[in-house]
C-alpha cells in the first residue's frame, strides 16, 4: 500500500506554523489582514482535513485489499500512536504544576487526560491544556467514524452513497453549528467552536475527499490537467478566502476548508512535481515525522499564546529558551520514547506490507 509523497512535508509545514502562532514573536495584530498571518494561522486546520483523509483513504484501502477492515487492529494502531506520547505529556503536566505555579487545577488536567477539554467551559480554561481539546476532537473522530464507514460498506453502500451521505451530513452539521454558535447563548460560558460537532467538520472535509479520490470518476480525471488547475484556484481561492469575503464564518470556513483539501489532493494528483519534491526533502520529511510530539510538546513549552497570569512560572515566558527547549524535547521523545510504541504497530497490521503515512 505505497507511500504517498508529501504528506509528511505538510506535517512539517503545519507544526511550524502552529509553532510560529503561538510564538506570536513577529504576527502582530495589525498583520492579522496580510497574506503572511494566512500562511500561519491554519496549521491545526490543516492537521484535521489531512487527518480526515488519511484514516477514511487506509481505511477504504485495508477494504480494497483483505475484504473488510479489522477495527480492534485500526484502534490498537491509533492507541499506540496518540496515547503513549500523550500521557507522558499529562504526567509532565502533573510534575510541573508541583514545581511551578501553571494555573492549572487537577480538575483541568484530569478533563484533558480523559479527552475532554473541548468541551471544558471558559471559566475553566488552561492555556496549558488548550492544545489538547483538537487532541480530543482527533480522538472522537477515531472512536466515531470508523465503525460508522464498516457500517456503510458492510451494507454495500457505493463510494457514491457514502460520498452522499458525507456530503449531507457535512451541510446538517453546519446548519446546525450556525444555530449553536450564533443563535444560542453557549458562546459565552463554552469555546462551542471546539466541540466535537463544531471542529467535525474539518476531519469530515478529509474524509469527502478520501472517498472521493477512490471513486471511478476520480481516478479517470487524476491526472488530467484540467483537474489540477481547478485544485490551483480552489486552493488559492479557499486558502486566502478571507482576502476577498468577509460574510458570514460559517461560509469563510467552509470555503476554506475547500481550500485546505484542494492543495492536499493537488499534491497527490501532482506526485512527480517540484512542490512534492521539496517537501520530501529530508529536514521537512523528519519534521513531519515527529510532528505529532512539536504539537504536544508545543503546548508544554510556549502555551497558545505568550500572555501569563499574574504570578505563573510555567509555561517559561521567555520564547527562546522554550523554544530551545522544544527543539531538544521532541526528538528525545521520538527516538527514545515514542518508536518503542510505534515499533509495535507492525505487529497490528494484517500484512507484512506496512500502511504508510498512518
Amino acid at each position: 500500500m505505497g507511500r504517498i509523497l508529501g504528506l509528511d512535508g505538510i506535517r512539517a509545514y503545519a507544526a511550524i506554523t502552529v509553532v510560529l502562532l503561538h510564538l506570536q514573536l513577529f504576527i502582530h495584530w495589525y498583520y492579522e489582514e496580510s497574506p503572511l498571518y494566512s500562511l500561519i494561522r491554519h496549521g491545526v486546520e490543516i492537521f484535521f482535513v489531512l487527518s480526515g483523509y488519511l484514516i477514511t483513504h487506509l481505511l477504504l484501502l485495508e477494504k480494497k485489499h483483505f475484504g473488510d477492515i479489522d477495527l480492534k487492529k485500526f484502534w490498537a494502531r491509533r492507541f499506540l500512536r496518540i496515547f503513549p506520547l500523550f500521557y507522558l505529556f499529562i504526567f509532565s503536566v502533573i510534575l510541573v504544576s508541583i514545581l511551578f505555579e501553571t494555573e492549572t487545577s487537577l480538575k483541568q488536567i484530569f478533563i484533558s487526560a480523559i479527552y475532554g477539554f473541548n468541551f471544558i467551559p471558559r471559566s475553566d480554561y488552561s492555556i496549558l491544556l488548550a492544545h489538547t481539546s483538537t487532541l480530543a476532537i482527533e480522538e472522537h473522530f477515531y472512536i466515531i467514524w470508523p465503525p460508522v464507514l464498516i457500517l456503510m460498506l458492510k451494507k454495500s453502500a457505493s463510494l457514491e452513497k457514502i460520498l452522499l451521505f458525507l456530503i449531507s451530513f457535512f451541510i446538517i452539521l453546519e446548519v446546525f453549528n450556525n444555530h449553536l454558535i450564533f443563535q444560542t447563548k453557549l458562546g459565552t460560558e463554552y469555546f462551542v467552536e471546539r466541540w466535537t460537532t463544531s471542529a467535525a467538520v474539518y476531519l469530515l472535509t478529509g474524509c469527502i475527499g478520501a472517498v472521493l479520490t477512490h471513486t471511478k470518476v476520480w481516478k479517470r480525471w487524476n491526472s488530467s490537467w484540467g483537474l489540477s488547475i481547478i485544485l490551483v484556484i480552489l486552493f488559492a481561492c479557499g486558502f486566502f478566502v478571507e482576502f476577498w469575503y468577509s460574510g458570514h464564518p460559517i461560509i469563510l470556513r467552509d470555503f476554506r476548508m475547500v481550500g485546505i483539501l484542494s492543495g492536499i489532493l493537488w499534491i497527490i494528483c501532482n506526485q512527480n512535481s517540484i512542490l512534492v519534491r521539496f517537501l520530501e526533502w529530508a529536514p521537512l520529511s523528519y519534521l513531519g515525522k515527529v510532528s505529532y510530539g512539536i504539537y504536544i510538546w508545543q503546548g508544554f513549552y510556549l502555551a497558545t499564546e505568550p500572555r501569563r497570569a499574574v504570578g505563573q512560572d510555567w509555561p517559561l515566558s521567555d520564547p527562546y529558551i522554550a523554544v530551545l527547549l522544544l527543539s531538544i524535547t521532541v526528538p528525545i521523545s521520538y527516538h527514545l520514547f515514542e518508536k518503542r510504541f510505534l515499533k509495535l504497530k507492525q505487529n497490528y497490521r494484517r500484512s507484512s506490507t506496512p500502511l504508510e503515512n498512518e
